[in-house]
């Protein structure tokens, strides 16, 4: 086990200790409850928390596991928010002690719910008792409730979370995702799931089969690349607009049976050294351009345009995207420069390198894809509005000929009468200037269509209600 394992209680993985919502929470200020049909009940008397406060949760019970599970922590806020890979400033000295504020006015109900690994057991709990900063040396020291930590410690139905692996998911929805499938996949291989039920789990915003999915997908993408769980997602379509996701554990191969992956030597001018690196076509000839070997790939070419022009040249950049290219694909790479090109000022190649390493351009992604949805959906609703306004359309021209030919079909005493009834309908002004213009006027023949659709409509029921009955 690496040292940065932390022992996590099964059922806190299963049913929501933080939410992915930090609007939600922001406006959550004098309090939050969620509450699922099994009897979990989570209360805040604060704000929630969110993925920041568990990736700080989990440091904080890591340092009290590596300390034979002291419920007294006493460290720097510096060493907290430099160990969860956090820029040290105000702003997150702030943020640490907001956490702190909401774990302590947490409480965890589990009403016959508990799940111990033989029977269901009825839990109440908070998170953080107590937590101070000392005023001379500015550091904090931290009590957990004791009822919390005997309970992770003592438990016998538990998973091991690789902090660090935790904190590279970046992702609120991964994150969670992965609390869940990392409990799930505890003795079995595959898992299947509603997807509708699975959004309420989490729980996500998103209602419907489409939207759920398409969050879905790009998570486990995310969990594949930055965790050592592997999963395979199907999806499976089910009458009455149901959704099935199967979630399928891939099996890691011995290593004897695995293949050593090709390697390519680029060779340098001017470097005593340079380490190999695969390439993702290896098949493809190469060209030498300032020192470096680059590769000749469509792809990669691609890439490249897609940085400004002034920087397409730019050898550094070509190297770490080649690089990149060979190691994430074109996908990754392509949304991290989108990324860099649409957020960074100043330092554009530190900011590019920065983004591919942390995946920025998965946010960016998962963004478009949401849009290109709420397009496609707004297309739809479109398209069926002008289907709905051209059968209106269809129904006025067949119910004018209709009309038309009725009244054709009527004698000259009949239609005489049928105008007489459209006449005295009218206010007088309207049927004096009627009278004037001879009946002959567009909105008069109008009214006359339909007082006509009126009547054959009045003879259709009439015949049916005349009709015998079997």
């Amino acid at each position: 086990m690496t040292k940065n394992m932390v022992k996590q209680d099964i059922n806190s993985l299963e049913n929501p200790f933080w939410f992915q919502d930090e609007t939600l929470a922001e406006r959550s200020e004098d309090g939050f409850v969620w509450k699922n049909s099994n009897g979990y009940i989570f209360r805040a008397g604060y704000k929630p928390p969110v993925k920041t406060d568990v990736i700080f949760l989990l440091y904080l019970l890591m340092q009290s596991q590596r300390q034979n599970w002291t419920d007294e922590l006493r460290m720097t806020r510096y060493q907290i928010i430099k160990e969860c890979g956090l820029n040290i400033n105000n702003v997150w000295y702030d943020r640490l002690e907001d956490c702190l504020k909401r774990w302590e006015m947490t409480r965890i109900e589990y009403s016959g719910s508990f799940y111990d690994g033989k029977n269901y057991q009825t839990m109440h709990f908070g998170v953080i008792d107590y937590w101070s900063i000392e005023k001379e040396t500015k550091n904090l020291r931290i009590r957990f409730s004791p009822e919390y930590l005997l309970m992770v410690k003592n438990t016998a139905f538990y998973r091991f979370l690789n902090f660090d692996q935790v904190k590279a998911l970046r992702s609120p929805l991964a994150t969670r995702l992965y609390e869940i499938l990392i409990k799930t996949f505890q003795g079995r291989d595959s898992w299947e799931i509603d997807a509708v039920k699975l959004a309420e789990k989490i729980p996500m915003a998103e209602k419907y089969p489409a939207h759920i999915v398409l969050k879905i997908q790009p998570a486990i993408n995310r969990i594949n690349r930055s965790t050592d769980l592997k999963i395979d997602l199907q999806i499976r379509k089910k009458s009455r607009g149901e959704t099935i996701l199967i979630f399928e554990k891939q099996r890691s191969e011995p290593k004897a049976n695995k293949e050593k992956p090709a390697v390519s030597p680029v060779t340098t001018v001017g470097k005593p050294s340079q380490p190999e690196l695969p390439l993702a076509r290896p098949e493809l000839a190469k060209t030498k351009l300032n020192g470096w070997t680059k590769p000749i790939d469509p792809e990669l070419q691609k890439l490249l345009k897609l940085l400004p022009s002034e920087r397409q040249s730019q050898k550094s950049l070509q190297e770490a995207i080649y690089k990149a290219f060979n190691r994430h694909g074109f996908e990754y790479v392509a949304w991290n420069i989108k990324y860099a090109n649409k957020h960074a000022k100043g330092n554009y190649p530190a900011y590019l390198l920065k983004a591919i390493k942390e995946d920025y351009g998965q946010a960016l992604r998962e963004e478009e894809e949401v849009n290109a949805l709420a397009v496609r959906d707004r297309a739809q609703a479109q398209k069926k509005h002008l289907s709905i306004k051209q059968q209106q359309q269809n129904q006025e021209v067949k119910d004018t000929e209709l009309a038309q030919v009725y009244i054709a079909e009527l004698s000259e005493e009949a239609r005489l009468e049928l105008e007489e009834v459209a006449l005295t309908s009218l206010p007088p002004i309207m049927r004096a200037r009627i009278e004037k213009a001879g009946r002959k006027s567009i909105s008069f023949q109008a009214i006359l269509r339909g007082l006509a659709l009126k009547k054959l409509s009045q003879e259709k029921h009439l015949v049916a209600a005349l009709e015998p009955t079997e």
